[in-house]
Formats: structure tokens, C-alpha cells, sequence
């Protein structure tokens, strides 16, 4: 036979589970929705003051926002740099759509997004704190917007100066080489890069005289030198030519010593 307490303690136990599971499913939405967690934030974090990546060329991610709804009629994301411009809508690469069997609404799906900044120029070096915003309202919920700001410590690094740009061959200075050999071109910085990186603007002259030589090329934190190898020297007008290169990031530019190319 059994107790009737322990089957007493056994329903009060399935009442309290399965209410719990109820509670579970009936708040998995809100929770979506209103966690605590940060629904849009910066994933990159350090900055080379006085430069945007538009500058350089590079197309860079520079952090993630959350959509939380299964379907968002609304999402408005927002950066404010707290530079005096205030905030702004950065590029996504979100998408909206229509939902099939509904009234003509566009909407995100939920999920995980990248966003962008490219003309942002970091100020002077220092910390600074970055508010990134995003609104949102689910496709269904009552009226009200769904509000989710974070702020973001950023670090501004000054830009350090190039101490030297040289060409080489097979890892020894080149002063004369014949037409289509290849060389390197050497940068050294006069520090290590910091935790942002050092972007070097190149330019060699005649221009065009070296393929594929970056206009600009990144030096990761911690790198006090670097070499871009296997550049082709290319014929110019006339039959010989003196290559220089000229390497930037401030300050004085650096030049090379010339490189004699010599062409049948």
C-alpha cells in the first residue's frame, strides 16, 4: 500500500514542476526579449587615432547586434562615439523582408548581425566610452519599444612614425636589380605597434613600378617591422629607372634609397 503523504509530496511535486514549466514557456519570450544581456556591442575596441578605415581600404566589422525577436517590425541601432556628433545609424548587414500570410509589414528575422563604421576617426589618444543602442519592437507584442544600450570602453592609440623603408633581396639590402626580378620592401616603425596596429601609407615612384604594392599595409600590435614580398619591378618610360619608395603614418615621410632596375 502506499502513504498517502508520500503520494501527497509526489503531486505537489508534479504541480510545482510542471507550473515551473509553464512559467518556463510562457516567459522564454520575455526573456528573449529583456535578458540582461547586451543586444548590441563593440567587438573591436582599440583604434589608431586620426585614421578611419575608409582611409586605409579596409572594410572591417566593428562589433554584433542581437536581434531578439523571432520577426522585428521595428529595429533602430544607433552608435554614438561621444565625439560631439552624436549618435547614428551605422551599416548592417541585415535585410528585411515580407512575411508571408501577414499585412505588408517588413521584418528582420532574429538572429545575430555585423555593423560598420568606416568614416569614424579616432580623436586624440585616450579612453573614451562609446554608446551603442538598439530598438526594438517584435512583430505581435503590444505597443512599446524594447530599448538596449550598452556602453563600450574604447582606446585610442597614437600613430607611430616610420623609421625606415628599404628594399631587399633575399633578405639583404638591394640597390640594382634587372627588370621583372622581384623584391621586398621592408618597413620598419620607430616602436612597436600598439594594441591598434599601425597602418603604413606606401607610394613608390615612378608610380606603378612595383605590382601589387599595397597602398597601405597593417603592421599588427606588437610589430615593430615588416616586409611585403615578391614585388615585381615593372618597366617604366626609357629603358632604366631609379625606384623609390615612400612609407607614412606621421610625421616626416621616409624614403628609400633608390633601386636601380635595369631592362633589356
Amino acid at each position: 500500500m502506499y502513504n498517502l503523504a508520500m503520494i501527497s509530496g509526489n503531486l505537489r511535486r508534479c504541480v510545482v514542476g510542471l507550473g515551473a514549466v509553464a512559467v518556463l514557456a510562457a516567459g522564454t519570450w520575455l526573456r528573449a526579449a529583456d535578458s540582461g544581456a547586451s543586444k548590441m556591442y563593440l567587438t573591436v575596441k582599440d583604434y589608431e587615432a586620426g585614421i578611419s578605415y575608409r582611409d586605409v581600404q579596409y572594410h572591417s566589422p566593428l562589433g554584433i547586434l542581437v536581434n531578439p525577436c523571432s520577426y522585428a517590425d521595428k529595429i533602430e541601432p544607433t552608435i554614438d562615439w561621444n565625439d560631439g556628433h552624436g549618435p547614428h545609424k551605422p551599416d548592417t548587414n541585415y535585410t528585411t523582408r515580407i512575411l508571408k500570410n501577414t499585412s505588408e509589414v517588413p521584418i528582420v528575422l532574429g538572429g545575430d548581425y555585423l555593423f560598420w563604421e568606416d568614416t569614424h576617426v579616432a580623436p586624440a589618444p585616450g579612453t573614451s566610452t562609446v554608446i551603442t543602442k538598439l530598438v526594438v519592437h517584435c512583430l505581435g507584442d503590444p505597443p512599446g519599444d524594447h530599448t538596449f544600450a550598452t556602453k563600450n570602453t574604447v582606446h585610442s592609440y597614437a600613430r607611430v612614425p616610420v623609421q625606415s623603408v628599404k628594399f631587399e633581396v633575399n633578405g639583404a639590402n638591394a640597390s640594382h636589380v634587372k627588370g621583372h626580378d622581384l623584391v621586398d620592401v621592408n618597413v620598419a616603425l620607430s616602436a612597436p605597434s600598439p594594441e591598434s596596429g599601425t597602418w603604413v601609407h606606401l607610394t613608390v615612384t615612378p608610380q606603378s613600378a612595383l605590382n601589387s604594392l599595397p597602398p597601405f599595409y597593417f603592421l599588427a600590435a606588437g610589430e615593430a617591422t615588416a616586409t611585403i614580398p615578391h614585388m615585381e619591378t615593372r618597366k617604366p618610360d626609357g629603358g632604366k629607372a631609379e625606384l623609390v619608395v615612400t612609407a607614412y603614418t606621421v610625421g616626416d615621410p621616409r624614403h628609400s634609397e633608390p633601386l636601380e632596375v635595369t631592362f633589356p
